[in-house]
């Protein structure tokens, strides 16, 4: 073959500059498997990982490989029969299974687009490629016209894959055509092959610090940094968490430049000097830490014991004591998580990717640091710039951020404190309309990563091609400023929707509609038309300026509009903040998960508004429903929801319609009541009676913000039976008498 002196010329260019790149090889399956294969067995020919000494002469001249490559061939949906075998040191990676391998190191990769593109995947494998690596990447000759088996996950009962559009490919066969990449293709179903595309690596000269190189620390016993600015960042770090008062810390950078490496450089002093000290390191996941702890190896025993990794849920509710908090891809954990975080932990240090697959670093800098110029005004930012896994102006970091648009910026919308604000104008979106117009599909995903805390590169291909989608946009100044992405969903026949309910079937998609009719209990929510708003978002900047309110009621206009339509709703993780923005539009409880949802840290809580006659009386079925099973589960699997959100919730039911009228308070229940509040009637033979007075305390609409604060603390006695020691520690108070003379004083004010 002599065009893979192409190849080889380029594994050694890439070598030279510390570059990376993808190779396109486009045929048919067993065409494009033997092409990577042949070329996975020539790099292994060559030395492309040796790393040059700072006086070392380049050499030009192929060396004998004598370790075999690394690195992992991906399939969207695995198929063992068309698994080629794969040379020693390659192995066969699910593209679900990929974010495990963040913080991991690789020579090669291969996508095996036959098998379908996962997006996911790519975001989150490109970044584990070393310096002088190369991703090759399989697809049919015509790939946009090729249906992709991994649409699948994206096709809602009863479409196939077959049956969506293919924007999100389009778009990649273009941009990988524009960017003229290194292609190799069949030639008419044959073994004749044309190769295509830029095979130089144009930069200016080879990256002067060789990754091998370690920067001296001014911390004696320290393991060097990969580079000046890093040690720099370090020493900035040992000297902050000496100082008082204590702050907390911001580090922002893009992938590959040292951030999680820094963190344990960190970790590697503070836990050597003379003071034992206990140190917590959370993240989404414990793969995301890898980096950390691979800074340790090596350490005493009595060092490593001083250092944690805890997951943030299992932070949150134990919170165990410490001297120092790390918190690492603080992006991808939401914000009500890293505040309360914040408040237990004022010396911590939050760091996270500026823009990648583990989060949005500027949306989440808008957010959260909100938070902390309120709370801890004196907070420090820092940021690494400098790549260290790869040299600047890397081929492949530029390609993946533009096909995944991790790269995408948002104008601000104009921001002004007098009244004339600039007019909001509203429109529906349509996806060709995104496909075809590149600047507005930037500003459109731009929106949504900045202004919601975990978006993936597969929100991106959904928001171009999954079915049912509708887009509504807000917009300011001929900018998009605000988002509602929403979905059908329903429409089952009878017996599917029995299925659903008996929990026998769980067809692809239809969250709101599955969940209400399986877990809400009424087979009809499967069989109804309709809308989930599956998000809604505004700017940052824009946020309680009413435009997510106005947004919100031009979606349920047009839902209004639709012959079809029986229902409108949502599913989200439930915050005493948020919770009147749906309320006071109209929407209605109709849920309530009893775990933490994974991504947003909060319980689930689904809402529903009726549009139909027939959506209308599933509303208050569903609605009597909820409110008739909710009180079973307070004390079961709800004790320790935040009891100001229960209260929030429990007003919004027909309490005074559905319970209270099976339930009156009794001319007993009075008296007992008046006994305790008055008298010194004891509370343990006072429950039943207090419980029947509580629940028509909460049927009241009309109540100050002090005596919702105080009916919190009773709901957490009465309903969700927490125990009274904790309610002495969240009053300030130190024996039982204190809390009893406060639960007759503040019951006195409720019932005045």
């Amino acid at each position: 073959m002599p065009n893979d002196a192409y190849f080889k010329d380029l594994l050694l260019n890439l070598k030279k500059h510390r570059f990376r790149q993808l190779i396109w090889l486009q045929g048919d399956a067993d065409w494009c498997q033997s092409k990577a294969l042949a070329l996975l067995s020539l790099a292994r020919t060559l030395n492309p990982t040796q790393m040059l000494s700072p006086t070392q002469t380049f050499n030009p001249v192929p060396i004998l490989q004598t370790q075999p490559l690394t690195g992992c061939w991906v399939q969207a949906v695995v198929d063992v029969a068309t698994q080629p075998k794969l040379p020693e040191g390659i192995v066969f990676l699910p593209a679900s299974k990929s974010r495990g391998w963040l913080g991991s190191e690789q020579q090669v990769l291969v996508l095996d687009a036959f098998s379908g593109f996962h997006p996911d995947a790519l975001g989150a494998l490109a970044g584990t490629l070393q310096a002088g690596g190369f991703l090759i990447l399989l697809t049919p000759n015509a790939w946009s016209a090729s249906v992709d088996p991994d649409y699948q996950r994206l096709a809602a009962w009863p479409l196939e894959a077959k049956n969506l559009t293919h924007y999100f490919i389009k778009r990649c066969e273009r941009l990988l055509i524009k960017s003229q990449v290194p292609q190799v293709i069949q030639l008419k179903a044959s073994q004749l092959q044309a190769w295509q595309g830029n095979w130089n690596v144009a930069a200016p000269l080879p990256c002067s610090l060789p990754v091998t190189q370690e920067w001296p620390l001014g911390v004696a016993g320290l393991t060097g940094a990969a580079s000046k600015e890093q040690a720099q960042l370090v020493e900035k770090l040992v000297g902050w968490f000496a100082a008082k008062p204590c702050v907390p810390v911001v580090i922002t950078a893009n992938r590959g430049r040292g951030k999680s490496g820094a963190l344990g450089l960190l970790l590697q002093e503070l836990v050597q000097q003379p003071f034992t000290r206990k140190i917590l390191v959370t993240a989404p996941s414990a793969q995301a830490t890898a980096a950390i702890f691979a800074r340790l190896k090596g350490l005493p025993t009595g060092c490593l014991e001083q250092i944690s990794f805890i997951a943030p849920d299992a932070l949150l509710q134990d919170l165990p004591p410490a001297d120092l908090l790390l918190v690492d891809e603080a992006a991808a954990i939401p914000v009500p998580v890293l505040q309360a975080l914040l408040g237990a932990y004022p010396r911590s240090i939050f760091a996270t990717t500026q823009q990648g697959y583990e989060g949005n670093g500027r949306g989440f800098a808008l957010r959260f640091t909100q938070h902390l110029n309120k709370h801890a005004p004196n907070w420090l930012a820092f940021s690494l710039n400098q790549p260290l896994r790869w040299a600047a102006d890397d081929p492949l970091e530029a390609l993946v951020d533009r096909l995944l648009l991790l790269d995408a910026k948002v104008t601000d919308p104009l921001v002004t404190a007098t009244l004339a604000k600039p007019p909001l104008t509203f429109t529906w979106l349509k996806q060709a309309d995104l496909a075809k117009d590149e600047a507005l599909l930037e500003q459109v995903f731009g929106l949504l990563v900045l202004a919601h805390y975990r978006t993936t590169p597969d929100d991106f291909r959904q928001l171009l091609d999954a079915p049912g989608i509708h887009l509504a946009c807000a917009w300011q100044n001929n900018l998009p400023v605000g988002l509602a992405l929403i979905q059908e969903e329903g429409g089952f026949d009878e017996g599917l929707a029995h299925a659903v309910f008996m929990g026998k079937r769980r067809p692809q998609g239809h969250l709101l509609a599955q969940s209400l009719a399986f877990h809400g209990g009424l087979v009809q929510a499967a069989q109804v038309n309709w809308w989930r708003i599956q998000r809604i978002l505004v700017h940052p900047l824009l946020h309680r300026q009413g435009v997510g309110k106005q947004l919100l009621s031009f979606v349920l206009k047009k839902a209004r509009q639709q012959p079809n339509l029986d229902l409108i709703g949502s599913s989200f993780g439930a915050t005493s903040a948020l919770l009147p923005f749906w309320f006071e539009g109209g929407y209605k409880p109709a849920r309530l998960g009893v775990t933490r949802d994974q991504a947003s840290g909060e319980h689930t809580l689904q809402v529903v508004q009726g549009i139909s006659a027939k959506g209308s009386a599933l509303e208050q079925q569903l609605l009597a429903r909820f409110t008739t099973t909710l009180p079973d589960v307070l004390s079961l699997w709800l004790q320790a929801l935040p009891a100001d959100l229960l209260v929030q919730i429990l007003k919004a039911l027909p309490l005074n319609s559905m319970l209270l009228n099976s339930r009156p308070l009794s001319e007993q229940d009075q008296l007992e009541i008046m006994a305790f509040t008055q008298g010194h009637r004891p509370l343990a033979v006072s429950r039943t009676a207090l419980k029947a007075g509580l629940w028509h305390l909460l049927a009241k609409k009309q109540q100050s913000a002090q005596q919702k604060n105080n009916l919190a603390l009773w709901v957490q006695l009465l309903l969700q039976e927490v125990p009274e020691q904790k309610l002495q520690q969240q009053l300030g108070m130190t024996g039982k008498k204190g809390l009893d003379r406060w639960l007759r004083s503040t019951l006195r004010q409720l019932l005045e």
